[in-house]
């Protein structure tokens, strides 16, 4: 079964002209069991109207304890109404970017996580899989 995660980067990348490998994303067994647990996190406590983007800067060298701050972070993030927009933070030595936008996609797609190699730009990889979400929700409006 292929990894979700890979999936929706694959999508992105392909809907700008671009690979996986060019944007500098990985997928290695941590990071698929990272975002994994991201992704459950964000899915239990979004209350539906939100997607979150997130970047964080590989390597991933405490990933329990960098699940269990981000897990903190997104619930309070997605309980605050005013917070919608980014944040920028320092995770146990990772640079993560957290990105929360009001949805009306009928997408399954709550959350986009990318790991990427320190070289990449985490803004560009945030506006890429924002720009790809907001053109897949206005396709579905239609």
């Amino acid at each position: 079964m292929e990894n979700i995660d890979r999936q929706i980067a694959e999508e992105i990348a392909a809907a700008n002209g671009l690979s996986v490998t060019k944007l500098g994303l990985r997928f290695d067994k941590v990071v698929v069991r990272l975002l994994g647990g991201l992704r459950a996190c964000v899915e239990h406590a979004n209350p539906g109207d939100k997607t979150v983007f997130m970047t964080i800067t590989a390597p991933i060298k405490l990933p329990g304890k960098t699940q269990n701050e981000l897990d903190v972070i997104v619930r309070d993030s997605l309980d605050r109404r005013t917070h919608i927009g980014d944040r920028q933070m320092t995770i146990f030595k990772n640079a993560v970017r957290l990105r929360i936008l009001e949805s009306h996609s009928k997408r399954k797609h709550k959350f986009v996580g990318m790991v990427h190699n320190p070289g990449t730009d985490p803004i560009m990889l945030l506006d890429l899989a924002t720009q790809w979400h907001l053109e897949a929700e206005s396709r579905h409006a239609i």
